[in-house]
């Protein structure tokens, strides 16, 4: 049987206001949204700022250990950064 991917997914409304936070697969977070949306709520999801954070610390990881990747971060031509939570 294969191992389905969960993630932390937020599913926030327009105005900001988080109405889902759990660990989901991408096909329950399609469920979730069309349920909602046929309850007359519009939500978008978001991964959680902690997923964000360790995404943002995996690829600056892996771009030191990059030679290619290292000196166009150090030419300043490339260049991963968090949005400020």
């Amino acid at each position: 049987m294969a191992k389905i991917m969960k993630t932390t997914t937020l599913l926030a409304d327009d105005s900001g206001l988080v109405w889902v936070e759990a660990q989901l697969s991408e096909a329950q977070v399609k469920r979730l949204i069309k349920g909602y949306e046929r309850a007359g709520v519009s939500l978008t999801a978001y991964g959680s700022p902690n997923q964000v954070s360790k995404q943002v610390e995996e690829i600056n990881a892996y771009f030191a250990n990059d030679d290619r990747s290292r000196s166009l971060v150090e030419a300043g031509r490339l260049q991963v950064v968090g949005v400020g939570f």
